[in-house]
């Protein structure tokens, strides 16, 4: 801001040096009159890619994307040390086979076995069971003729309760493990497949998070960051934390201009307003551009006196240059005012008196005439009110 200020002082100084003599006349014409307002700003991108580590835990860098350098969607930019990565996704592969493997053999081969053993085994029971009951019934049939006695029937009940109750015991065996043992086993088999499967995904993610590409076009820049007790950019060998941030990717084809405006100027300045940006760098390089949006609240600004307020703006680049870099200070010249047919008086003729500006007018040039000025370029105001083209005035 200071240097605009010496700007328009040395530009003013310079139209006051060659004021025309006393008694000098001009005639008043009709013309275009457009204003200036000049503002320090700073370009950036509308789109700026961060690019940080997704890699768990920390990463070593073994190749980056030269700084500068421009990138396409899909492109390399970093490619982290995936050693460890690569022999862990091995033993987790082989976890993984393994569980799969128990599941399927749980499933299709061990309970189906155990459960036809446990039929086998009931059928047997029951086999041997209907024999004994049979065997009992016949006996009773022959105590009334006395051709057994009363202990070997009770001997052979409690030889068929003694099977009754190995019957029972198995039936009750058969439901537990098909309701119960069999399906919690393969929950848990299933479980550790899950789990191995899940690791075994992640594994494959964090291997395909050592390598990162470009999510979009740009421009590779490098942003500091602390690495081994240094603040400065990263290079190969550097270790990476995640979700730390590294690198950018400003879109240098869609640029804006970030501009503060003063309080007291923010007449000067609205949407839609024509812009004309001139890189510090290239101050033969003239950009257009458009004022998009005014700032809705006022802020303060580093560095500046906590009492001043500003408006932030923002200006839409209507073209671009492949010189241009994200962050360079820019001049951003906002058209304020614009007329085809303003009434133009020189500022040369123009005197304050009582306050008041007035002219000479060559009719009667001893007596001040009012007039009433609206905007200004660095040479002439325009007359609202007292002068009319054609009007000739005089330098006091």
């Amino acid at each position: 801001m200071k240097h605009c200020v010496f700007l328009l002082a040395a530009l003013l100084l310079a139209s006051c040096s060659r004021a025309p003599a006393p008694g000098a006349a001009h005639t008043i014409e009709a013309g275009p009159l457009a204003v200036w307002s000049v503002y320090p700003g700073k370009l950036e991108s509308r789109r700026v890619e961060i690019i940080m580590s997704k890699f768990q835990g920390t990463a070593t860098i073994v190749e980056l994307a030269p700084e500068g350098q421009p990138v396409r969607a899909g492109d390399l930019l970093v490619r982290f040390d995936s050693s460890q990565v690569e022999r862990d996704l091995l033993k987790l592969q082989r976890d993984y086979q393994l569980a799969r493997s128990d599941l399927e053999r749980l499933e299709k081969a061990e309970q189906p076995l155990e459960l036809r053993d446990l039929e086998a085994q009931r059928l047997e029971a029951q086999t041997a069971y209907e024999a004994e009951r049979r065997y009992l019934e016949d006996s009773r049939a022959l105590l009334a003729e006395e051709l057994v006695s009363e202990q070997e029937i009770a001997q052979q009940q409690l030889k068929v309760e003694q099977l009754r109750a190995t019957l029972d015991k198995l039936d009750q065996r058969i439901a537990l493990t098909r309701d119960f043992l069999h399906p919690a086993a393969l929950e848990r088999a299933r479980a550790t497949l899950a789990t191995a499967e899940q690791e075994l995904a992640l594994a494959k993610r964090q291997l395909e998070n050592c390598v990162v590409h470009a999510p979009a076009d740009g421009v590779v820049v490098y942003r500091p960051l602390h690495v081994g007790g240094e603040f400065r950019t990263v290079r190969v060998g550097d270790t990476i934390f995640r979700n730390q941030p590294f690198m950018i990717l400003p879109d240098m084809s869609d640029l804006v201009i970030d501009i503060l405006i003063p309080e007291a100027e923010l007449a000067r300045v609205e949407p839609g307003r024509e812009a004309v940006v001139t890189p510090l760098s290239f101050p033969d390089l003239k950009l257009r551009g458009r004022v998009e949006t005014v700032g809705s609240m006022a802020t303060a600004a580093i560095e500046r006196p906590g009492w001043q307020r500003y408006f932030r703006t923002i200006i839409g680049l209507l073209e671009t240059d492949p010189r241009l870099r994200s962050g360079m200070s820019v001049q951003a010249e906002i058209l304020s005012y614009a007329a085809e047919q303003a009434v133009l008086l020189p500022r040369a003729y123009v005197r304050m008196e009582a306050g008041e500006p007035t002219v000479r007018l060559a009719a009667a040039p001893q007596k001040p005439h009012r007039v009433k000025l609206g905007w200004a370029d660095l040479r002439h105001f325009e007359a609202l009110e007292g002068l009319r083209p054609g009007d000739t005035v005089v330098q006091p």
